[in-house]
C-alpha cells in the first residue's frame, strides 16, 4: 500500500497568500477601469 504523509510546509502558506493577493489585484485592476467608464449619475437615472 502507498501512504502519503500529511505535512504542510510553511512555504505553502506563503504561496497561498501570494496567489490570493495576486488574484485580488488582477480583479481589482480589471474592474477599476470598467467601473471608471460608467457615469454614476446617469446610471442612477436609468429605469432598470
Amino acid at each position: 500500500m502507498l501512504r502519503f504523509h500529511k505535512t504542510v510546509e510553511p512555504l505553502s502558506y506563503l504561496y497561498s497568500i501570494l496567489i490570493t493577493i495576486a488574484f485580488t489585484l488582477i480583479v481589482n485592476f480589471a474592474t477599476y477601469f470598467a467601473l471608471k467608464k460608467i457615469d454614476m449619475i446617469e446610471s442612477l437615472k436609468s429605469v432598470e
